[in-house]
């Protein structure tokens, strides 16, 4: 059964590290325009929209490797430590930017998380892009995109990424269980169904990605 579309979408959007204590309220300057424009509309409508209001439409691929992190039992709370995955552009992408659009980690229809453009820092080269927010206690805390050589693709990098008080509690009842997980960069996204499992059963405090799986009903942006 396919549960990770059945649930309420939650959108959290990294706030700057310098300007924090100024207020508990993120700025919108600090956001990318199409996470605005997206919660807008959900506020209105009342309609899950997606985090970047403009869907995709260059589909590339996600490499994924096993991944561990911690979970709370009882909650469902969850972090996830990710090295080595790959992320490849589609042969027809127009390549991506994230220093100016931005990027979106999502997990099913339920998680989305935002790394603000302007939060994102690019090497001299422009081959490698990093975010680091170690204070953070929800989405995103370290991220990095490295380009590397030899690509089937547009263009290929190798992805890790920190995310910490994300919801998992479908584990909490069940596991293991498949979901689509994409990162998004504009118009551009690489995604896959991934399988998350709990190694050490219902009374451990870890949560384990196995590999790739099946979801189904596929991924939710081509579905728009």
């Amino acid at each position: 059964m396919d549960v990770g579309f059945t649930r309420r979408r939650n959108l959290a959007v990294q706030v700057d590290p310098c300007c924090a204590h100024r207020s508990a309220v993120p700025k919108l300057r600090f956001v990318s325009l199409r996470a605005v424009v997206a919660l807008i509309v959900a506020l209105l409508t009342g309609t899950a929209a997606p985090a970047g209001a403009i869907a995709p439409v260059f589909h590339g691929q996600l490499g994924i490797k096993p991944a561990l992190g911690g979970f709370q039992k009882n909650t469902g709370v969850a972090s996830l430590r990710v090295k080595n995955w790959n992320l490849v552009l589609t042969p027809q992408s127009n390549g991506i930017y994230p220093t100016q659009e931005g990027v979106i980690i999502a997990i099913g229809s339920t998680e989305q998380l935002v790394i603000p453009a302007s939060q994102i820092h690019a090497s001299r080269n422009g081959r490698r892009f990093t975010f680091r927010d170690p204070k953070t206690s929800r989405g995103v805390r370290t991220f990095q995109l490295r380009q590397y050589s030899n690509c089937f693709g547009k263009a290929c990098y190798h992805v890790a990424f920190t995310l910490v008080g994300i919801d998992l509690s479908t584990l909490v009842l069940s596991y293991p269980f498949c979901s689509p997980m994409a990162i998004i960069v504009g118009d551009d996204d690489g995604f896959s169904g991934v399988q998350f499992d709990r190694p050490g059963g219902f009374n451990g405090s870890r949560v384990k990605i196995d590999g790739i799986c099946n979801p189904g009903s596929g991924w939710p942006w081509l579905n728009s």
